[in-house]
């Protein structure tokens, strides 16, 4: 016997529309509303990126390449991140003091993704306000090799 579908907000909100650009729109919730309630805590987005792109790895690197961050704050941020599975926590115990070092997942890396692709689209429609020169950029300019690969693996 099957189980009858759950209605919610966004099911009863979109039945009967359907787009050009999706070949699956029975959601039950908004994927972008769900990622976004994860993702979108202050300061998340911010330890990704410096997680990922600058391979900042320590807790009191962290603390320095987002100097506004209380500590308490990052390390809740930290906990729930790895607790989502973004976030992989490795401890070196060969000598004290013990070195904790964090690393992104393979989710992680795909949340990575996005936030470079939400930063091509600032450096082109926001170039004013991230770049002194104000032109804005493409993707290839902003991003080496390693970086469009690793983009580009979403995909």
């Amino acid at each position: 016997m099957r189980s009858k579908r759950p209605e919610t907000n966004f099911r009863i909100s979109h039945r009967g529309l359907s787009s050009p650009l999706l070949r699956f729109t029975d959601f039950v919730s908004c994927p972008l509303d769900t990622s976004l309630s994860g993702l979108g805590r202050k300061w998340t987005l911010a330890i990704i990126r410096d997680i990922g792109l600058y391979g900042v790895d320590r807790f009191s690197r962290l603390r320095k390449s987002i100097p506004d961050i209380p500590p308490k704050v990052l390390a809740t941020r930290l906990k729930q991140l790895e607790a989502q599975g973004i976030v992989r926590k490795s401890v070196e115990k060969a000598r004290p003091p013990k070195i904790v070092r964090w690393s992104l997942t393979e989710k992680g890396l795909d949340a990575l993704r996005v936030e470079m692709a939400v930063a091509a689209y600032g450096s082109r429609w926001y170039a004013g306000d991230v770049f002194e020169d104000g032109r804005p950029r493409s993707m290839r300019e902003i991003y080496n090799h390693r970086g469009i690969q690793l983009f580009t693996k979403i995909l």
